[in-house]
C-alpha cells in the first residue's frame, strides 16, 4: 500500500469518525415534522382523527399526542411506493366522505363517538381498498405507538443497556 493512499483513507476516517456523533445528534422529533409532507392540510387533520380515535388519550398519553401522524407520514414517504401512497390519500378521502354520509358533516367535525363510529364502519366494510387503507392505517399507528419512547420507557421498561458493569471487582 501507499503512504499517500494510506495517510488519506486515515485522514477521511477520522472526519467521519469526528462528524458522525454531531451528525447522529440532530435526530430528534422535531426532524419528524410536516415539512415534506405527503398530505394536504385537510388529509393530516383526518389523520390526526384517525389516528387519535385508534389510541385515544387518556391517563397515558394517545397515539396523536406521541406524533404518530408524523411517523406515518415518515414511513409512508420512505417506505411505501407511490401507489400505496395514493390509495392512503383516498382511504383518507373516502373516511371523510363517509363520515359526510353517516353524520351529515366532515370528519374534523365529528366526536369522538362518531369518529369510532366510522372506525367500525370502514373495519367492517366488503370494499377491498377501504379494508386495505385501515389495516395499513392501524398497523402503522400501532407500529408508531409501540416503538415510541414514551411507550418503551414508561410501560415496557424497557433500558438501552441493562445490567450494570463492576469494572474493578475483587474475585
Amino acid at each position: 500500500m501507499k503512504r499517500r493512499t494510506a495517510l488519506k483513507n486515515v485522514l477521511f476516517s477520522t472526519a467521519g469518525m469526528l462528524t458522525l456523533p454531531a451528525w447522529g445528534n440532530a435526530w430528534n422529533s422535531s426532524t419528524f415534522t410536516h415539512n415534506a409532507s405527503l398530505f394536504t392540510k385537510n388529509q393530516a387533520e383526518i389523520l390526526d382523527i384517525l389516528v387519535d380515535a385508534l389510541i385515544p388519550s387518556s391517563e397515558i398519553i394517545g397515539a396523536k399526542d406521541l406524533g404518530t401522524s408524523a411517523f406515518i407520514n415518515r414511513m409512508l414517504t420512505d417506505c411505501y411506493e407511490t401507489e400505496v401512497q395514493e390509495s392512503f390519500k383516498i382511504g383518507l378521502e373516502t373516511a371523510n366522505k363517509l363520515a359526510k354520509e353517516s353524520f351529515s358533516k366532515p370528519l374534523t367535525g365529528c366526536d369522538k363517538t362518531q369518529c369510532n363510529n366510522l372506525l367500525i364502519k370502514l373495519s367492517n366494510t366488503t370494499d377491498p381498498q377501504q379494508k386495505d387503507f385501515f389495516s395499513l392505517l392501524k398497523q402503522l399507528t400501532v407500529l408508531a405507538y409501540t416503538t415510541s419512547e414514551y411507550v418503551l420507557t414508561k410501560h415496557y421498561n424497557y433500558v438501552m443497556a441493562p445490567g450494570h458493569y463492576y469494572g474493578c471487582v475483587n474475585v
